[in-house]
């Protein structure tokens, strides 16, 4: 007969299965939480080039990047509005054939365990995405 009785094995596993369930769920939400950073990431990036590709082939450069980035984002991810978590930096060098546009979109994306865990260049729970695209003004017709 062993020493061990079938209900002292059942409270050890639970006793184990308590101690490593909060790791795993903050293991899953990490996960979960880097796969939000990418998507944003892509994002802001491909809303930056459309921006720039607008502007290089527009009459309004500036007006034209505007309406294509922030198209671009709201159709990608939530909350973007050019007031709340949306930020666009345009540099326009000029409007003849071979000048620099330049875009930086930048998008703040909530974290999650900002009060647990702080995130270097954090400010306010959010953490700044940044994309940018350079590119040159092309001939209009």
């Amino acid at each position: 007969m062993s020493i061990f009785s079938q209900d002292s094995e059942k409270g050890n596993i639970l006793i184990e299965t308590a101690l490593i369930m909060p790791i795993l769920l903050l293991l899953v939400a990490g996960i979960i939480k880097f796969g939000f950073l990418l998507n944003a990431k892509i994002a802001v990036n491909s809303a930056s080039y459309e921006a720039a590709r607008a502007a290089t082939l527009s009459d309004d450069p500036g007006a034209d990047a505007i309406d294509s980035a922030v198209a671009y984002a709201s159709a990608t991810l939530p909350g973007w509005s050019l007031d709340e978590r949306l930020a666009l930096k345009i540099d326009i060098s000029g409007n003849d054939p071979g000048d620099i546009v330049q875009v930086e979109v930048i998008y703040k994306i909530p974290i999650f365990f900002s009060n647990i865990l702080s995130i270097p260049k954090s400010n306010d729970g959010y953490f700044d995405i940044h994309g940018s695209s350079v590119m040159r003004m092309e001939e209009k017709e």
